[in-house]
């Protein structure tokens, strides 16, 4: 019997489909946290459906939701004022967030009032984390957006140098490592003022986590964040004393970008199918369970070398490759983690019967 994997992306929201490309080649579908003011959602093509899904994990009454949509509008062009502090002490108990303007909302956060009403102090956590997503997405689009500058100017810069030279303009040489000299140099400079850490925003992430009640029944949690693996393993350490299992790694082709991309998927999709699926099985068996068995995690790791072995004539042809490691906190939910992560309090704790043992996959 075939089981499908499922997998939600994190620690940010709407990303950017490049990012999620590697995953496709493993997971059959794709789950993303989309805030209420997302502008710019993923492109689809031709109308057709495509194998991720952004939602909304808390829904705002309408009144709420009209609320954060202006607020964000006013962050636009304000995010290194808002991000120096003022979202530490931002308090949903202010009732003109539409009148608002910028200024003025900042003046009235670094009042810091904070409710006293137990729900007023869960709203404002929302409140909070929503904007602090927000404005990784606006800072993560700049980044984009720069890059595309810089690499626009190496194209032009490769043109420029071919006619001093007397040449017509050709990939690769000398042209192709300036081109990726100026590609790095736009990502180590794309955001101007300071960047959101990665520990406010995966606490802000876990606060939407912690109200979605679609998450327990995605069994995989997948990031191309290392650090978010970190920020997990000290939870778990502090809740069970213990330090989670790695249980396999897989060697993934990585190609971004490039027109035969959705060729390329399907192709590794047909070709790894029997060992794909296989290993999907093997893992989902490890999160169902509360601890691993010695002969289990064997089996697993077996399953992840044919995988490895079947994928090996598409690392033969590209141009890079992608390690996804896999991680275990056994007898642990994503739910718990995170709840000790963000200092939150899980109001009716419950034991999770579909998945005892969180499952994180990280591509690095």
């Amino acid at each position: 019997m075939t089981q499908s994997l499922n997998a939600l992306f994190s620690p940010e929201t709407s990303p950017h489909p490049a990012e999620l490309q590697p995953f496709r080649l493993l997971c059959d579908s794709l789950f993303f946290y989309a805030l209420p003011d997302s502008s710019s959602p993923l492109p689809d093509k031709a109308g057709q459906q495509q194998p991720w899904t952004g939602y909304t994990p808390v829904h705002l009454s309408e009144k709420e939701q009209a609320r954060f949509q202006s607020l964000a509008h006013e962050l636009k062009g304000h995010e290194v004022e808002f991000h120096g502090g003022l979202l530490a002490s931002l308090s949903a108990a202010h009732t003109d967030r539409d009148e608002a303007s910028s200024g003025a909302l900042a003046s009235s956060l670094r009042a810091g009032a904070k409710p006293a009403d137990p729900q007023k102090a869960e709203d404002e956590a929302l409140w909070q984390a929503m904007l602090i997503l927000k404005l990784a997405e606006m800072f993560r689009e700049e980044q984009r957006e720069i890059t595309q500058g810089f690499l626009a100017i190496s194209d032009k810069e490769a043109e420029l140098f071919a006619a001093i030279r007397g040449e017509e303009t050709e990939e690769g040489g000398e042209d192709e490592e300036e081109k990726q000299a100026l590609g790095e140099l736009a990502a180590a400079t794309a955001v101007s003022g300071p960047t959101i850490n990665l520990v406010r925003l995966a606490r802000a992430w876990g606060c939407l986590y912690l109200r979605d009640a679609k998450a327990k029944e995605i069994p995989l949690l997948v990031t191309t964040h290392q650090e978010l693996q970190g920020l997990l393993t000290e939870a778990y350490e502090a809740l069970t004393g213990r330090v989670p299992r790695q249980l396999v790694s897989l060697a993934l082709p990585n190609r971004t970008g490039s027109e035969d991309d959705d060729a390329l998927l399907e192709r590794f999709r047909t070709d790894t199918e029997a060992a794909r699926e296989h290993f999907s099985r093997l893992l989902l068996g490890v999160g169902a369970g509360g601890t691993i068995a010695a002969e289990r995690l064997t089996e697993l790791q077996g399953a992840g070398n044919d995988l490895n072995r079947t994928a090996l004539p598409f690392l033969q042809n590209s141009p890079d490759e992608k390690a996804m490691r896999f991680y275990a906190y056994e007898g642990t939910s994503f739910r718990d983690l995170f709840a000790r992560l963000s200092g939150a309090r899980v109001a009716e704790p419950r034991k999770d019967t579909e998945t005892t043992t969180a499952l994180l996959a990280v591509l690095g």
